[in-house]
């Protein structure tokens, strides 16, 4: 009876340690596929640490910094954030990435690999593959060096819905064959890139997108709302820090084409002038305006008031 009575909490004592060890351990194939990528970031020997630097010091790679498994018995990694990880030695030239050491983690929804000098991916092994993860819903590349060769590698990708290119080297405008495979795209970041005004015709068919930022590029001059006419679900439009000056509405028509869904529009540090202003009047699901700009004289409200607080 003594036994019994002492061995019932050493079980539980047990069962908990196994548990807790179970609920930071990973599949073990995900576990080398971890190291692996560890490994191919650590290019330079004398790095800083990082949050790569303790990865492998034990086997519950759930518990390193940056992995995220799921709740469930499989303890699938769901999530991988390596943003910055390459910081301290991404001045020492362009880095190119094995996109395919990522493909044993099927269950994978997030992946971060903002800030890290990346220009583009090793021959045949590029973000194309990926296209395999079936439960990919969020990529961060942003403040690398990929330039608009990146963009065809992400066409196949049809399971994004959240897209960050923000702080890259692209230019001009988007020249994909075919950006409708993109069918699930809610979100997607082009800040701070050196796109002009034809970027906008290049997001045609991109009919999901709720959310695009197209802050600190190079559009300019007038803005032709028809190029707007595919983004019919736009809730929040961002151009911000651009030299528009104004809009362009269709010939005949004194709102704008079919944006009545949108809530947010920035059009701070641009060159709008207060003419500009009466163009807003039709946008009646418009519930925030940002117009940090140089505006003179008065301003004529009538009809802005149509506006949603």
């Amino acid at each position: 009876m003594g036994l019994n009575r002492f061995s019932l909490p050493a079980m539980a004592v047990i069962m908990m340690i196994n548990a807790m060890l179970l609920s930071q351990g990973c599949l073990e194939e995900e576990r080398i596929a971890l190291l692996q990528i560890k490994t191919s970031f650590a290019e330079y020997p004398n790095r800083k640490p990082n949050q790569l630097s303790y990865w492998g010091k034990d086997a519950l790679c759930c518990s390193w910094e940056g992995v995220t498994c799921s709740n469930s018995t499989t303890r699938r990694v769901v999530e991988i954030d390596l943003s910055y990880a390459r910081y301290w030695y991404s001045s020492m030239g362009d880095w190119h990435l094995n996109a395919s050491l990522f493909l044993p983690f099927q269950e994978l929804k997030v992946l971060d690999l903002a800030g890290n000098g990346i220009a583009g991916c090793v021959a045949n092994e590029g973000f194309e593959r990926l296209s395999r993860l079936a439960k990919l819903e969020v990529l961060y590349l942003g403040y690398n060096n990929f330039n608009n060769s990146i963009l065809s590698s992400l066409e196949g990708l049809s399971s994004l819905k959240y897209l960050y290119l923000c702080g890259n080297q692209l230019q001009g405008s988007i020249n994909m064959k075919g950006p409708s495979k993109l069918n699930k795209l809610e979100t997607l970041d082009l800040s701070y890139n050196n796109f002009n005004n034809s970027i906008l015709s290049s997001l045609d068919g991109l009919s999901s997108l709720k959310y695009l930022h197209l802050d600190g590029n190079q559009l300019e001059g007038s803005i032709n709302m028809k190029e707007f006419d595919s983004l019919s679900n736009l809730e929040e439009l961002s151009l911000a820090g651009n030299k528009i000056q104004d809009f362009i509405a269709l010939t005949g028509y004194e709102g704008p084409p079919r944006l009545n869904k949108l809530e947010s529009l920035d059009l701070s540090y641009n060159k709008i002038n207060d003419s500009t202003l009466s163009f807003f009047k039709g946008f009646s699901s418009l519930k925030h305006l940002h117009l940090r700009n140089q505006l003179d004289g008065s301003i004529d409200t009538k009809g802005l008031c149509e506006f949603k607080p």
